[in-house]
């Protein structure tokens, strides 16, 4: 394989990008800077031009996932700015729908213990959507609050029972545990504007 010289476009990213594949196909252990160099293409020295270690490139990935993610229930929110309702359900399908397109990220944010191995940055760790998630969730606890003071709603009983409805569903469809003949996102989208 030719080596591409360290000057190329956007070493950074293809370093990033090569680095969740590696991660999803070797795991942890196994992942090295030299085989992510080597992935793309350039001598096993190119990398420590972007990253000291293999812990801070991982690090960057979580990072781009996290920001990823974040923009996917941001946008879900902004598309319905008059209900909370309507927020929280389209923000559960972005969910589903954002790791059906990237199940590889999944494993990485959720099924992995790759925080446990290394150190994350604040920001990086799943905390910029989870905010998002927990906010909306806040919102929503209060409108009904507001339009039924008889019967308040726990917010973090809330977020828990709807973060556990869209992850569980989530988790069956990537690890291919349910199998669907029709429209999955139709059914997911059913699921969770109907509970």
């Amino acid at each position: 394989m030719e080596e591409k010289g360290y000057h190329h476009e956007d070493l950074r990213e293809e370093l990033i990008d090569a680095g969740i594949r590696l991660l999803d196909t070797d795991g942890y252990d196994s992942f090295s800077l030299r085989n992510v160099a080597k992935t793309c293409g350039v001598s096993h020295t190119a990398p420590y031009r972007h990253f000291k270690n293999k812990d801070e490139l991982i690090s960057a990935i979580a990072g781009k996932i996290d920001s990823q993610f974040n923009a996917c229930l941001q946008a879900a929110v902004a598309a319905y700015p008059d209900s909370t309702t309507d927020q929280i359900n389209e923000m559960g399908c972005a969910y589903v729908g954002f790791f059906l397109k990237n199940p590889v990220y999944l494993r990485l944010m959720f099924l992995d213990d790759l925080n446990k191995k290394i150190d994350l940055p604040p920001g990086s760790n799943g905390s910029l959507p989870k905010n998002v998630f927990l906010e909306t969730v806040g919102r929503y606890a209060a409108e009904k609050r507001k339009n039924n003071p008889g019967k308040p709603d726990d917010p973090d009983a809330l977020a828990l029972k709807l973060w556990g409805l869209v992850h569980g569903i989530t988790v069956l469809l990537v690890l291919g545990d349910f199998q669907y003949d029709g429209d999955i996102m139709n059914l997911v989208r059913k699921i969770i504007w109907e509970k």
